[in-house]
């Protein structure tokens, strides 16, 4: 019983850290919007101060120019047919175009998915009055009677360990996702030069479908948390398998994300 009662004490104390510490960072990172373009280390990259990458893109966009015309200077040798000029300098412009603009496009797709975000917050708030984030999750969670005092081997004592574990998992789970986000804004010179060339297009719908699921862990999460806040008898047996439930989702969230949007995916390509 003394180990027991040892182990109940140590979880009691790792879970008031999670509740202080991890639940509040969680929700930080959770929420990445257009204002992540304003903080280190993109900061310099919006302000145009840092270009480097988009300079090394226009470098590669050239190398491509050369290689044309030493195509079409092999193809007037042979005498083959050669490729069409004014097609090729309005490609050329286009890709220039995108790959100088390319973080003026990422800030703009960020300030549509802030409006979404923003959309999907009002709704929460307006179903349950309240700003809907796993800080509130946890709070609800230890609402339920006897969470306080719940031994370990309990269903109460189960729910705790796994929202320890799925707190943890999730930190890191989003930790993952931010730094993601930032890599894939600095690449996106290269994400649209890939553009070019049907060769290489496949990595702009990797790195787009990328962004794309990253950002809507986010709404995701909101609608899981969303669930138990909405059920009232919070007491039940049906309410713990429910809490049980979302916690385990929101651990496995961005492999469910990616499941479902490579699923659909797929299914617009095949058509």
């Amino acid at each position: 019983m003394d180990i027991i009662n040892n182990f109940n004490v140590l979880s009691e104390k790792f879970f008031k850290i999670l509740q202080r510490d991890v639940f509040p960072l969680i929700d930080q990172i959770l929420e990445v919007n257009s204002s992540i373009l304003a903080k280190e280390p993109l900061k310099d990259l919006m302000n145009g101060k840092n270009n480097g990458m988009i300079m090394l893109a226009n470098t590669l966009l050239l190398l491509f120019v050369l290689f044309y015309i030493i195509k079409q200077l092999i193809f007037l040798y042979n005498g083959d047919s050669m490729e069409n000029v004014y097609y090729f300098l309005g490609k050329f412009v286009f890709m220039m175009i995108l790959v100088n603009n390319s973080y003026e496009i990422c800030k703009f797709l960020f300030e549509i998915f802030d409006s979404l975000s923003d959309g999907i917050t009002k709704f929460c708030f307006s179903t349950v009055n309240q700003t809907i984030n796993f800080e509130l999750l946890g709070k609800e969670i230890m609402n339920i009677k006897g969470m306080d005092s719940a031994d370990f081997i309990s269903v109460a004592g189960l729910i705790k360990g796994i929202l320890s574990g799925a707190s943890i998992s999730l930190l890191i789970t989003l930790s993952i996702r931010y730094v993601t986000i930032i890599f894939l804004i600095l690449v996106s010179p290269f994400a649209f030069l890939c553009l070019y060339d049907p060769a290489t297009v496949s990595f702009s719908k990797i790195w787009f479908r990328t962004l794309l699921i990253n950002l809507l862990i986010e709404i995701f999460i909101k609608l899981i948390i969303l669930i138990p806040i909405l059920y009232d008898d919070k007491n039940s047996d049906i309410y713990k398998v429910i809490v049980l439930g979302c916690l385990y989702l929101m651990s496995k969230i961005s492999s469910f994300i990616s499941a479902f949007f490579t699923g659909i995916f797929e299914r617009l390509k095949n058509r």
